[in-house]
Protein backbone atom coordinates (compact mmCIF):
# COMPACT_ATOMS: atom_id res chain seq x y z
CA UNK A 1 0.00 0.00 0.00
CA UNK A 2 2.74 2.59 1.25
CA UNK A 3 4.53 1.67 -2.46
CA UNK A 4 1.75 2.08 -4.63
CA UNK A 5 0.91 5.80 -2.67
CA UNK A 6 4.56 6.27 -3.47
CA UNK A 7 4.19 5.01 -7.39
CA UNK A 8 1.38 7.29 -7.42
CA UNK A 9 2.93 10.73 -6.54
CA UNK A 10 5.82 9.89 -8.81
CA UNK A 11 3.15 9.42 -11.76
CA UNK A 12 1.37 12.50 -11.23
CA UNK A 13 -1.45 10.82 -9.26
CA UNK A 14 -2.85 12.99 -5.32
CA UNK A 15 -2.78 10.12 -3.47
CA UNK A 16 -4.05 9.47 -0.31
CA UNK A 17 -3.44 6.19 2.19
CA UNK A 18 -6.79 5.07 4.65
CA UNK A 19 -4.62 3.18 7.28
CA UNK A 20 -7.09 1.91 10.26
CA UNK A 21 -3.55 1.84 12.66
CA UNK A 22 -3.66 5.44 14.89
CA UNK A 23 -0.41 6.04 13.99
CA UNK A 24 1.59 2.69 12.74
CA UNK A 25 1.54 2.56 8.90
CA UNK A 26 3.02 -0.98 7.25
CA UNK A 27 -0.10 -3.30 8.22
CA UNK A 28 1.78 -6.58 8.77
CA UNK A 29 5.09 -4.81 8.55
CA UNK A 30 5.29 -4.30 12.06
CA UNK A 31 6.83 -3.98 15.37
CA UNK A 32 5.89 -3.78 19.28
CA UNK A 33 7.02 -2.26 22.10
CA UNK A 34 7.09 -3.56 25.29
CA UNK A 35 8.92 -2.54 28.32
CA UNK A 36 12.11 -1.49 26.29
CA UNK A 37 12.09 -4.17 23.70
CA UNK A 38 10.76 -3.85 20.36
CA UNK A 39 9.51 -7.33 18.70
CA UNK A 40 9.98 -7.71 15.18
CA UNK A 41 6.89 -8.81 13.40
CA UNK A 42 7.55 -9.29 9.97
CA UNK A 43 11.08 -8.99 7.96
CA UNK A 44 13.70 -11.64 8.73
CA UNK A 45 15.09 -11.37 5.26
CA UNK A 46 14.33 -8.83 2.39
CA UNK A 47 15.06 -9.69 -1.19
CA UNK A 48 16.71 -7.16 -3.17
CA UNK A 49 18.64 -5.67 0.26
CA UNK A 50 22.27 -5.50 -2.31
CA UNK A 51 23.28 -3.10 -4.00
CA UNK A 52 24.23 -5.51 -6.84
CA UNK A 53 20.28 -6.97 -6.83
CA UNK A 54 18.04 -5.92 -9.60
CA UNK A 55 15.55 -5.15 -6.53
CA UNK A 56 17.60 -2.63 -5.13
CA UNK A 57 16.54 0.07 -7.00
CA UNK A 58 13.13 0.05 -6.47
CA UNK A 59 14.24 0.00 -2.67
CA UNK A 60 15.77 3.22 -3.53
CA UNK A 61 13.08 5.23 -4.98
CA UNK A 62 10.84 4.14 -1.89
CA UNK A 63 13.33 5.49 0.31
CA UNK A 64 13.66 2.04 2.33
CA UNK A 65 17.35 1.56 2.24
CA UNK A 66 19.09 4.74 1.89
CA UNK A 67 21.64 4.97 5.21
CA UNK A 68 20.04 1.23 6.52
CA UNK A 69 22.20 -1.03 7.74
CA UNK A 70 21.74 -4.55 6.94
CA UNK A 71 22.99 -7.85 8.24
CA UNK A 72 23.71 -10.78 6.67
CA UNK A 73 23.52 -13.51 8.05
CA UNK A 74 26.26 -16.26 8.59
CA UNK A 75 23.57 -19.21 9.26
CA UNK A 76 20.07 -19.12 7.47
CA UNK A 77 19.57 -21.60 9.91
CA UNK A 78 20.07 -24.98 12.17
CA UNK A 79 18.31 -27.95 13.46
CA UNK A 80 19.83 -29.61 16.73
CA UNK A 81 18.34 -33.28 17.56
CA UNK A 82 17.85 -34.01 21.25
CA UNK A 83 21.21 -35.95 21.05
CA UNK A 84 23.24 -32.37 20.22
CA UNK A 85 24.00 -33.26 16.58
CA UNK A 86 23.40 -30.29 14.64
CA UNK A 87 22.54 -29.55 10.57
CA UNK A 88 23.29 -26.21 10.27
CA UNK A 89 22.40 -24.24 6.83
CA UNK A 90 24.87 -21.88 6.04
CA UNK A 91 24.28 -18.95 4.20
CA UNK A 92 27.57 -19.77 2.15
CA UNK A 93 27.01 -22.68 -0.33
CA UNK A 94 30.74 -24.08 0.16
CA UNK A 95 30.31 -24.19 3.73
CA UNK A 96 26.78 -25.65 3.56
CA UNK A 97 28.41 -28.55 1.11
CA UNK A 98 31.69 -28.83 3.69
CA UNK A 99 29.13 -29.67 6.54
CA UNK A 100 26.46 -31.63 4.48
CA UNK A 101 29.33 -33.90 3.30
CA UNK A 102 30.98 -34.57 6.87
CA UNK A 103 27.64 -34.78 8.59
CA UNK A 104 25.81 -37.32 6.09
CA UNK A 105 28.60 -38.58 3.61
CA UNK A 106 25.83 -41.35 2.52
CA UNK A 107 23.99 -39.00 1.03
CA UNK A 108 26.96 -37.94 -1.67
CA UNK A 109 24.58 -37.87 -4.51
CA UNK A 110 21.34 -36.05 -3.01
CA UNK A 111 23.55 -33.85 -1.74
CA UNK A 112 25.32 -33.23 -5.25
CA UNK A 113 22.05 -32.39 -6.58
CA UNK A 114 21.33 -29.94 -3.79
CA UNK A 115 24.26 -27.97 -3.79
CA UNK A 116 24.25 -28.18 -8.31
CA UNK A 117 20.95 -26.80 -7.90
CA UNK A 118 22.00 -23.79 -5.26
CA UNK A 119 25.10 -23.22 -7.28
CA UNK A 120 22.85 -22.30 -10.37
CA UNK A 121 20.28 -20.27 -9.31
CA UNK A 122 22.92 -17.59 -7.77
CA UNK A 123 23.37 -16.90 -11.23
CA UNK A 124 19.61 -16.07 -11.14
CA UNK A 125 18.46 -12.59 -9.98
CA UNK A 126 14.47 -12.01 -9.12
CA UNK A 127 12.99 -10.87 -12.18
CA UNK A 128 12.27 -6.99 -11.96
CA UNK A 129 10.40 -5.62 -15.50
CA UNK A 130 7.23 -4.35 -16.54
CA UNK A 131 4.09 -5.19 -14.09
CA UNK A 132 1.90 -7.29 -15.97
CA UNK A 133 -0.70 -5.21 -16.23
CA UNK A 134 1.61 -3.08 -18.77
CA UNK A 135 3.70 -5.72 -20.63
CA UNK A 136 2.45 -6.51 -23.85
CA UNK A 137 3.14 -9.74 -26.03
CA UNK A 138 6.59 -8.84 -26.87
CA UNK A 139 7.23 -8.49 -23.37
CA UNK A 140 6.24 -11.77 -22.03
CA UNK A 141 8.41 -13.38 -24.90
CA UNK A 142 11.21 -11.02 -23.82
CA UNK A 143 10.71 -12.11 -20.19
CA UNK A 144 10.15 -15.70 -20.86
CA UNK A 145 13.22 -16.00 -22.99
CA UNK A 146 15.65 -13.99 -20.15
CA UNK A 147 14.34 -16.09 -17.36
CA UNK A 148 13.94 -19.13 -19.74
CA UNK A 149 16.69 -21.29 -17.15
CA UNK A 150 15.61 -20.02 -14.26
CA UNK A 151 11.75 -20.74 -15.20
CA UNK A 152 12.98 -24.05 -16.60
CA UNK A 153 14.51 -25.01 -12.51
CA UNK A 154 11.40 -23.54 -10.49
CA UNK A 155 9.41 -25.52 -12.90
CA UNK A 156 11.47 -28.61 -12.11
CA UNK A 157 11.38 -28.00 -8.13
CA UNK A 158 8.23 -25.95 -7.69
CA UNK A 159 6.74 -29.73 -7.59
CA UNK A 160 8.71 -31.26 -5.01
CA UNK A 161 8.03 -30.15 -1.13
CA UNK A 162 10.55 -29.65 1.43
CA UNK A 163 9.63 -32.86 3.19
CA UNK A 164 9.56 -35.02 -0.33
CA UNK A 165 13.03 -33.86 -0.69
CA UNK A 166 13.99 -34.63 3.10
CA UNK A 167 12.64 -38.16 2.65
CA UNK A 168 15.72 -39.19 -0.61
CA UNK A 169 18.05 -38.31 2.34
CA UNK A 170 19.54 -41.05 4.61
CA UNK A 171 21.00 -39.44 6.95
CA UNK A 172 18.05 -39.20 10.01
CA UNK A 173 19.07 -35.43 11.16
CA UNK A 174 19.10 -34.17 7.53
CA UNK A 175 16.01 -36.06 6.62
CA UNK A 176 13.75 -34.75 9.58
CA UNK A 177 15.92 -31.16 9.17
CA UNK A 178 14.61 -30.44 5.26
CA UNK A 179 10.74 -29.90 6.11
CA UNK A 180 11.60 -27.32 8.97
CA UNK A 181 13.74 -25.50 7.04
CA UNK A 182 10.30 -23.22 6.20
CA UNK A 183 6.77 -25.22 6.09
CA UNK A 184 6.77 -29.13 5.20
CA UNK A 185 4.83 -28.86 2.09
CA UNK A 186 6.70 -25.53 0.39
CA UNK A 187 7.97 -26.31 -2.70
CA UNK A 188 11.58 -26.46 -2.48
CA UNK A 189 12.34 -24.12 -5.36
CA UNK A 190 11.59 -21.56 -2.48
CA UNK A 191 14.87 -22.23 -0.42
CA UNK A 192 16.57 -23.03 -3.09
CA UNK A 193 16.50 -19.20 -4.17
CA UNK A 194 16.49 -18.02 -0.89
CA UNK A 195 19.58 -19.93 0.10
CA UNK A 196 21.08 -18.47 -3.10
CA UNK A 197 20.05 -14.78 -2.34
CA UNK A 198 22.06 -15.05 1.09
CA UNK A 199 24.93 -16.48 -0.62
CA UNK A 200 24.85 -13.35 -2.75
CA UNK A 201 23.80 -11.27 -0.16
CA UNK A 202 20.77 -9.77 -1.84
CA UNK A 203 18.73 -10.95 1.69
CA UNK A 204 19.08 -9.06 4.54
CA UNK A 205 17.76 -7.84 7.65
CA UNK A 206 17.02 -4.37 8.00
CA UNK A 207 18.71 -3.08 11.42
CA UNK A 208 15.41 -1.50 12.99
CA UNK A 209 13.34 -4.00 11.74
CA UNK A 210 10.19 -4.11 10.06
CA UNK A 211 8.29 -0.74 11.47
CA UNK A 212 11.52 1.43 11.15
CA UNK A 213 11.61 -0.01 7.44
CA UNK A 214 7.43 0.74 7.18
CA UNK A 215 8.01 4.10 8.47
CA UNK A 216 10.70 4.99 5.72
CA UNK A 217 8.95 4.30 2.75
CA UNK A 218 5.95 6.30 5.18
CA UNK A 219 8.16 9.09 5.04
CA UNK A 220 9.07 8.65 1.11
CA UNK A 221 5.55 9.76 0.37
CA UNK A 222 4.89 12.02 2.60
CA UNK A 223 7.71 13.97 0.85
CA UNK A 224 7.00 13.28 -2.30
CA UNK A 225 2.87 15.13 -1.72
CA UNK A 226 1.06 12.28 -0.65
CA UNK A 227 -1.88 12.46 2.27
CA UNK A 228 -1.59 9.62 5.32
CA UNK A 229 -4.97 9.36 7.05
CA UNK A 230 -4.70 7.11 10.26
CA UNK A 231 -7.59 5.94 12.13
CA UNK A 232 -9.17 4.94 8.95
CA UNK A 233 -11.15 1.79 8.46
CA UNK A 234 -12.59 0.94 5.28
CA UNK A 235 -15.82 -0.83 5.83
CA UNK A 236 -16.79 -0.38 1.88
CA UNK A 237 -15.66 0.16 -1.59
CA UNK A 238 -18.23 2.16 -3.99
CA UNK A 239 -18.87 1.11 -6.71
CA UNK A 240 -20.38 2.22 -9.80
CA UNK A 241 -21.78 0.38 -12.87
CA UNK A 242 -19.00 -2.52 -12.10
CA UNK A 243 -16.21 0.29 -11.23
CA UNK A 244 -14.84 0.93 -7.98
CA UNK A 245 -15.14 4.89 -7.48
CA UNK A 246 -14.56 5.44 -3.97
CA UNK A 247 -14.26 4.03 -0.42
CA UNK A 248 -16.60 4.24 2.64
CA UNK A 249 -15.12 4.37 6.32
CA UNK A 250 -16.35 2.62 9.13
CA UNK A 251 -17.71 6.25 10.92
CA UNK A 252 -19.54 6.58 7.70
CA UNK A 253 -17.39 9.25 5.99
CA UNK A 254 -17.17 8.64 2.23
CA UNK A 255 -14.22 9.64 0.06
CA UNK A 256 -14.05 9.28 -4.09
CA UNK A 257 -11.25 8.63 -6.46
CA UNK A 258 -10.46 7.98 -9.83
CA UNK A 259 -8.81 4.96 -8.72
CA UNK A 260 -8.98 2.76 -5.48
CA UNK A 261 -6.53 -0.34 -4.71
CA UNK A 262 -6.95 -2.33 -1.54
CA UNK A 263 -3.73 -3.20 0.27
CA UNK A 264 -5.94 -5.23 2.40
CA UNK A 265 -6.00 -9.15 2.09
CA UNK A 266 -7.99 -10.94 -0.72
CA UNK A 267 -10.87 -12.16 1.52
CA UNK A 268 -11.42 -9.15 3.24
CA UNK A 269 -11.66 -7.11 -0.45
CA UNK A 270 -13.68 -9.20 -1.97
CA UNK A 271 -16.43 -10.81 0.58
CA UNK A 272 -16.55 -7.52 2.85
CA UNK A 273 -15.52 -4.60 1.37
CA UNK A 274 -17.20 -5.67 -2.09
CA UNK A 275 -19.32 -7.43 -0.76
CA UNK A 276 -19.03 -10.77 -2.53
CA UNK A 277 -20.95 -8.96 -5.57
CA UNK A 278 -17.74 -9.70 -8.19
CA UNK A 279 -17.26 -13.46 -7.01
CA UNK A 280 -17.02 -16.08 -9.55
CA UNK A 281 -16.15 -20.01 -9.93
CA UNK A 282 -12.67 -19.11 -10.52
CA UNK A 283 -12.20 -16.71 -7.38
CA UNK A 284 -14.55 -18.56 -4.98
CA UNK A 285 -12.55 -21.70 -5.95
CA UNK A 286 -9.41 -20.16 -4.70
CA UNK A 287 -11.13 -19.67 -0.88
CA UNK A 288 -13.05 -22.98 -1.27
CA UNK A 289 -9.58 -25.29 -2.38
CA UNK A 290 -6.47 -23.71 -1.69
CA UNK A 291 -4.23 -24.52 1.59
CA UNK A 292 -4.01 -22.06 3.35
CA UNK A 293 -1.14 -20.60 5.14
CA UNK A 294 -1.35 -22.06 8.72
CA UNK A 295 -1.86 -20.03 11.64
CA UNK A 296 0.84 -19.16 14.31
CA UNK A 297 1.11 -18.67 17.48
CA UNK A 298 4.23 -16.02 17.97
CA UNK A 299 5.94 -15.91 21.34
CA UNK A 300 8.55 -12.55 22.19
CA UNK A 301 10.75 -12.95 25.23
CA UNK A 302 13.16 -10.19 26.47
CA UNK A 303 16.03 -11.94 27.95
CA UNK A 304 18.80 -10.64 30.29
CA UNK A 305 21.38 -12.27 28.43
CA UNK A 306 23.70 -10.81 25.03
CA UNK A 307 24.19 -14.29 23.25
CA UNK A 308 26.90 -12.15 21.56
CA UNK A 309 28.42 -15.93 21.57
CA UNK A 310 26.01 -17.00 18.97
CA UNK A 311 26.35 -17.34 15.25
CA UNK A 312 23.41 -14.84 13.44
CA UNK A 313 20.69 -16.64 12.11
CA UNK A 314 17.59 -16.76 10.76
CA UNK A 315 16.36 -19.38 12.98
CA UNK A 316 16.97 -22.01 15.40
CA UNK A 317 14.90 -25.52 15.65
CA UNK A 318 15.41 -27.45 18.78
CA UNK A 319 14.18 -31.00 19.37
CA UNK A 320 12.00 -31.39 22.01
CA UNK A 321 12.75 -34.07 24.80
CA UNK A 322 8.89 -34.81 24.91
CA UNK A 323 6.37 -33.14 21.76
CA UNK A 324 4.43 -30.56 23.14
CA UNK A 325 0.41 -30.28 21.95
CA UNK A 326 -0.33 -26.48 21.19
CA UNK A 327 -3.12 -25.31 18.58
CA UNK A 328 -4.48 -28.84 17.86
CA UNK A 329 -0.41 -29.18 16.61
CA UNK A 330 1.99 -31.75 17.98
CA UNK A 331 5.04 -29.88 18.35
CA UNK A 332 8.22 -32.08 17.77
CA UNK A 333 10.64 -28.35 17.52
CA UNK A 334 11.22 -25.59 19.23
CA UNK A 335 11.94 -23.22 16.42
CA UNK A 336 13.87 -19.99 18.30
CA UNK A 337 15.12 -16.63 16.51
CA UNK A 338 17.66 -14.85 18.84
CA UNK A 339 17.46 -11.30 17.40
CA UNK A 340 21.66 -10.99 18.91
CA UNK A 341 22.05 -9.00 15.76
CA UNK A 342 19.87 -6.39 16.00
CA UNK A 343 20.64 -3.96 19.37
CA UNK A 344 17.77 -1.60 18.46
CA UNK A 345 15.36 -4.34 19.64
CA UNK A 346 16.35 -4.56 22.73
CA UNK A 347 18.15 -2.48 26.10
CA UNK A 348 22.23 -3.21 26.49
CA UNK A 349 23.30 -6.48 27.37
CA UNK A 350 19.89 -7.74 26.72
CA UNK A 351 18.23 -9.98 23.59
CA UNK A 352 15.50 -10.25 21.94
CA UNK A 353 13.99 -14.01 21.31
CA UNK A 354 11.22 -14.77 19.41
CA UNK A 355 8.83 -18.35 18.83
CA UNK A 356 6.84 -19.53 16.30
CA UNK A 357 4.03 -22.62 16.67
CA UNK A 358 2.25 -23.77 13.59
CA UNK A 359 -1.73 -24.24 15.19
CA UNK A 360 -4.70 -25.53 13.53
CA UNK A 361 -6.37 -22.04 15.03
CA UNK A 362 -9.16 -21.14 12.41
CA UNK A 363 -7.92 -17.09 13.52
Amino acid sequence: GLAAGCYGQMNGFRTRIFEMHKNKPGGLCTAWKRQGYTVNGCIHWLVGSGPQSKFYPLWEELGAVQGRQFVYHEEYGRVESIDGKKFIVYSDIDRLEQHMRELAPEDSEVIDEFIAALRRCTRFDAPVGKAPEVSNFFDLLKMIATNFPLLMMLWKWNKVSLTDFGNRFKNPLVRKAFPLLFMPDFPLSFVLMTLAWMHNKYAGYPIGGSLEFSRAIEQRFLALGGEMIYKAKVSKILTDNGRAVGIRLEDGREHFADYVISAADGHTTIFDMLEGKYVDDTIKGYYDTLIPFPPLVHVALGVNRSFKDLPTSNGNAFELAEPLLIGGVEQKYLDVHVYNFDPTLAPEGKTLLTVMFQTNFDE
